[in-house]
């Protein structure tokens, strides 16, 4: 788990960094001027999904053998119940998809 909080991490910092460096290119590019930060989070955020992608793959995998559904197609209901039976996974894709 630690390993796995490191990789996050590291992956948001660097996504945060390159989001930087667009957000400054593009407005030394273009003169427009972005709202401050808006590049670096998206960044941070994308790379943390990156890094967290093989959970949510996972978790997709274990709902659509637990309804036979995909995970967009289920009801608030059956996600109560792969949450009661796998709530570790849940906690992960809440997260990773900012439920």
């Amino acid at each position: 788990m630690k390993k796995r909080v490191a990789k996050t991490a590291a992956a948001g910092g660097l996504g945060f960094l390159a989001g930087l460096l667009l957000e400054r290119g593009l407005e030394s590019l273009t003169g427009m001027d972005f709202v401050d930060g808006v590049f670096a989070v998206g960044g941070a955020v994308l790379a943390s999904l990156q890094v967290n992608r093989d959970m949510v793959e996972v978790a997709s995998k274990n709902i659509r053998d637990m309804f036979g559904k995909d995970p967009l197609e289920i009801s608030e209901e059956e996600w109560n119940l792969y949450k009661e039976k796998y709530p570790k996974s849940a906690v992960y894709l809440e997260k990773a998809l900012g439920v």
